[in-house]
């Protein structure tokens, strides 16, 4: 009876050690968060004043509507393009990644594991090798943006949205994930679907598409985060203002605004904030999809 109560409280205790663990990990994450927000409601002489106050003394809204028109473009212009090129190339990225996942995992033919290897293999190159590369490539492209069909005489896909998008259009990881989503679905389903005669586009969009609906959708989120916060190509792919991105606009608060901390801070929560509301909505199916990715191999 002794031994009975005495692990009782050992077990109560550590799990309130752990509890306690947690809510401690979990308040120095959202520190930050939590000042860059109290900073952008304060003025710029509060911000500079030693010591620092916790809640601003007076709430300065207004930080947010001068942040939104403050850049050259306007951070408006900003936003814009980041929801075209997250949006817009998640919707791409899907559109490419999708079959050739679904290629791999339910079609045989030569040399299909080789290929799998080598996309897997890209996930091991640094992302900054390749920045070079990309770059020559986009420049390069025959018949665009005025190039002749050798790939010269113009400035390719360089400083437009498509130059932006394309090379992560096919993105190992994307094709991964659904990878792991396609083989954790019951193979009687394709065999069911091929004895009823049903052609293969129909099977994906309409049978295996919903029966993975949740690593698709985390698919997709991964891949939106991703583009919205991209901020080394667009910044090398992009010359003119009224093309760049959010992040890339942040520069410009940091560059040109010097300690008008108040307003770089409330520039970064709009930043964050249609991440963070995205992960809200998309939270169940987000973590059904974590969950599942790695059933199979």
């Amino acid at each position: 009876m002794y031994s009975w109560v005495g692990s009782s409280r050992s077990s109560k205790m550590i799990w309130m050690i752990v509890w306690i663990s947690t809510v401690l990990l979990a308040c120095c994450v959202m520190f930050p968060f939590v000042w860059m927000i109290l900073t952008s409601l304060k003025s710029a002489e509060e911000i500079n004043r030693m010591p620092p106050t916790w809640l601003p003394e007076a709430w300065h809204v207004k930080n947010y509507v001068e942040a939104w028109l403050k850049p050259e473009s306007t951070f408006q212009r900003y936003f814009d393009n980041t929801v075209i090129i997250a949006g817009v190339g998640t919707a791409l990225q899907l559109l490419v990644c999708v079959p050739i996942a679904f290629a791999i995992t339910h079609f045989s033919f030569r040399g299909r594991n080789l290929i799998f290897m080598l996309v897997v293999i890209t996930m091991l190159i640094p992302y900054d090798v390749t920045l070079v590369p990309n770059f020559v490539t986009m420049r390069h492209i025959p018949f665009a943006g005025g190039n002749n069909w050798a790939g010269t005489g113009g400035q390719g896909f360089y400083d437009s949205y498509m130059g932006m998008m394309l090379p992560f259009l096919a993105e190992a990881f994307t094709i991964f994930l659904l990878r792991q989503a396609f083989l954790s679905v019951q193979k009687e389903y394709w065999e069911a679907a091929q004895v009823d005669g049903m052609s293969n586009s129909r099977y994906l969009w309409s049978v295996l598409l919903p029966l993975v609906l949740p690593s698709l959708i985390t698919t997709a989120l991964l891949a939106f985060i991703g583009k919205w916060n991209g901020v080394l190509w667009p910044l090398l792919i992009t010359s003119s203002e009224s093309l760049r991105p959010l992040q890339v606009g942040l520069l410009y608060f940091v560059s040109e605004e010097g300690p008008n901390y108040h307003h770089l801070m409330a520039a970064a929560t709009f930043t964050i904030a249609p991440i963070v509301v995205l992960y809200l909505i998309a939270q169940q199916w987000f973590h059904q999809g974590i969950t599942s990715a790695g059933l199979k191999g």
